[in-house]
C-alpha cells in the first residue's frame, strides 16, 4: 500500500491551516529558578501584531490538574502584551520544593469564526490519511499494519496536533492492546473533558475503509482543525483498540473502567462509527427489527425518501439528548447540506449498542454514535470489499464539519495559544515523590477507611476528596496521615479518593461494601 510520511502531511495541511487562521502563537524559551522564584521566558507573536492577554497556570509536575495559585505572578502578563519576548516571575514558596507543570496562555479578543473552521475541513486530507490507514488492522490477520496504524495515530497526535499523548495499554491474550489518547488541555477548566473517538481495529479479513477507517481519518481531520485553537474545557481524541474483538468493545470498556478518574469529568463523547458510505439509490437503507415501533418519525422520514442511504445517523440515549441537539443544530447552521437523522432512545435496541459509545451510556455519560448505519446501508460491511473506492469523501467531509462545529461550541473555543512545560528544578525531590505510596486499609471497606503511607516525604495535613464512580463528590476535608475517613452510610460501590498537598497528589480506588 502507498504510505504518506507524517512530515509531508504536516507541511501540506498544517501550514495551510496556520495561514488561514490569524491565531496567536506563544512558546516557552527557558524556565529557571532563583530560590523560590520561577522565571519563565517566552516569545509571543501574531500575524497582525495584535496585543494579547498573557496568563500563567500551574500544577504539580506531569499532572492533568492545574489548580495552584499563580495570582502572585509578576512581569509581562495580563492584557495588552505586544508581540516579542516576555518574562514571568512566580513565587512558588507556598508549594515547597517540588517541580511543576506550567501552562502559559496567550489569548486575543478577536472571536473565532466557527464557519471558517468548518470550511477548512478538507476531503483531500481525509483521502491522504486513508491512504495510510486502509488495510487489515487485526492482531492475527495483519499485525504489522495494525502496529503501523497505531504508530501513525500516535505520531499524528503528537506531530500534527501537539497533544499530550498517552497510551492506555493492557494485555489481551498475549497481544498488547493500546487505547491511544491525545489531550488538548482546557485553559479554564481542564477537568471538564469532551471526547472525539473512533476505533482503529478491523475484523480479520477486511481492509476496514468504512469500518472504521472513516472514523479514524475523520477524528484526525477534526484534530487537525481543533488543535490550532484553545478551549475553555479539555478535548481528548481517542483511538480505541479491540472494538471488534471477542464480544466487542474491549478497548472502550477498559478505558471506562480504568481511565475515568476524578477530578476529571467526561461531559460529552462523540463516537464516530463508520461515517463514509453514502448513496442516493432508493431502497439502500434498511433498519433493524423494532425500529419502526421505537422511532416512528424516523421510519416515516425514511419511507418518504424511498429508503435512500443519504444521511448521517445521530444516536443518543437518555441524558445525551442536549449533546445530540447541539450536534443537530451545529449541522443545520454550519453544514446545511448534511442531512442528519436523529435517533434518541429511551429504550435501547441491541443494534444501538454496537460501538464504543455504549460503555459511556452505561456510565451515565452523555455520548453520541455518529454513523452511516453499518450493514443496514453498506453492502461491504465486514468484508474484503470494505475499500475506500466505495466511500464518499465529500459526505465524510460534511460529517467531520458537523463534529468540528459541535465540539468547538460545546468545549468553548478561544482565539489563543497555550504551551505546557514541566520543570526540572528538584530532580531528587521528584524521585522521592514518585516513590511515595498511599496505603488504604481495609479495602474493600465497610465503615472506617484507614490511611497511611510508605516512603513519603511530606508533613502537615492533606486535602482529601471522595468521588463516586460517576464523578459525584460525596465527602471532602483535610487531615493528617496516618488518619481515617468515615465511609459509614455511603452506598456500596466503587469510589475514588483524591489526596493532595503542596508536594503530593494521588488518586486511589476504594471499594465500599
Amino acid at each position: 500500500m502507498k504510505t504518506i510520511s507524517i512530515p509531508v502531511l504536516f507541511l501540506l495541511f498544517y501550514s495551510g491551516l496556520s495561514a488561514q487562521f490569524l491565531t496567536p502563537n506563544i512558546s516557552i524559551d527557558t524556565v529557571f529558578r532563583n530560590g523560590t522564584i520561577a522565571t519563565i521566558q517566552y516569545t509571543y507573536s501574531h500575524p497582525l501584531d495584535m496585543a494579547a492577554t498573557i496568563s500563567l497556570r500551574a500544577g504539580a509536575r506531569a499532572t492533568d490538574i492545574l489548580d495552584f495559585n499563580t495570582s502572585n505572578a509578576t512581569g509581562d502578563l495580563g492584557p495588552g502584551i505586544l508581540p516579542g519576548v516576555g518574562e514571568i516571575n512566580w513565587d512558588f514558596s507556598a508549594y515547597g520544593n517540588q517541580d511543576f507543570r506550567l501552562q502559559v496562555i496567550a489569548t486575543i479578543a478577536e472571536p473565532v469564526d466557527i464557519q471558517s473552521l468548518v470550511n477548512a475541513v478538507d476531503s483531500n486530507a481525509l483521502k491522504s490519511y486513508m491512504a495510510v490507514v486502509e488495510g487489515v488492522r487485526h492482531r492475527s490477520g495483519n499485525l504489522s499494519h495494525l502496529l503501523e496504524v497505531k504508530t501513525y495515530i500516535t505520531s499524528m497526535f503528537d506531530t500534527l496536533g501537539g497533544l499530550a499523548v498517552q497510551l492506555h495499554s493492557f494485555d489481551y491474550g498475549g497481544y498488547q492492546a493500546d487505547n491511544i489518547i491525545g489531550k488538548k488541555f482546557g485553559i479554564s477548566d481542564e477537568t471538564q473533558v469532551y471526547i472525539i473517538d473512533g476505533h482503529f481495529d478491523t475484523v480479520v479479513d477486511a481492509p476496514g475503509a468504512d469500518d472504521n477507517g472513516s472514523a479514524v481519518v475523520g477524528m484526525l481531520e477534526a484534530m487537525r482543525i481543533l488543535s490550532q485553537f484553545e478551549f475553555e474545557k479539555s478535548i481528548k481524541f481517542i483511538g480505541f483498540d479491540l472494538e471488534e474483538a471477542g464480544t466487542g468493545l474491549v478497548g472502550s470498556k477498559r478505558y471506562v473502567d480504568e481511565q475515568l478518574l476524578p477530578p476529571e469529568e467526561t461531559v460529552g463523547v462523540v463516537n464516530l462509527e463508520m461515517i463514509g458510505y453514502y448513496t442516493e439509490e432508493p431502497n439502500t437503507q434498511t433498519v433493524p427489527g423494532g425500529f419502526s415501533t421505537l422511532f416512528p418519525d424516523a421510519y416515516a422520514a425514511l419511507q418518504a425518501d424511498e429508503f435512500r442511504g443519504n444521511f448521517i445517523i445521530n444516536s443518543s440515549y437518555q441524558n445525551s439528548l442536549p449533546l445530540a441537539q447541539a450536534f443537530n443544530q451545529a449541522a443545520a447552521q454550519y453544514v446545511p447540506d448534511l442531512k442528519v437523522q436523529p435517533l434518541h432512545a429511551e429504550t435501547l435496541l441491541p443494534d444501538l449498542l454496537r460501538s464504543d459509545h455504549a460503555w459511556f451510556w452505561f456510565k451515565g455519560i452523555p455520548a453520541l454514535m455518529i454513523t452511516d448505519g453499518a450493514e443496514f446501508r453498506n453492502p461491504y460491511y465486514h468484508s474484503p470489499e470494505d475499500k475506500s473506492e466505495h466511500l464518499d469523501f465529500d459526505f465524510m467531509r460534511k460529517v467531520v464539519q458537523a463534529v468540528v462545529a459541535t465540539v468547538a461550541e460545546e468545549a468553548g473555543i478561544v482565539n489563543g495559544d497555550a504551551v505546557i512545560y514541566d520543570t526540572d528544578f528538584f530532580p531528587n525531590a521528584t524521585n522521592e515523590i514518585t516513590a511515595c505510596k498511599l496505603v488504604t486499609n481495609p479495602n474493600p471497606v465497610t465503615d472506617l477507611l484507614f490511611l497511611n503511607h510508605q516512603q513519603c516525604n511530606f508533613s502537615g495535613e492533606l486535602q482529601w476528596l471522595l468521588y463516586d464512580a460517576f464523578g459525584k463528590l460525596h465527602h471532602s476535608g483535610t487531615g493528617p496521615i496516618p488518619g481515617t475517613i468515615d465511609m459509614t452510610g455511603l452506598p456500596a460501590g466503587m469510589y475514588f479518593l483524591q489526596l493532595r498537598n503542596g508536594t503530593f497528589h494521588t488518586v486511589e480506588k476504594v471499594i465500599k461494601r
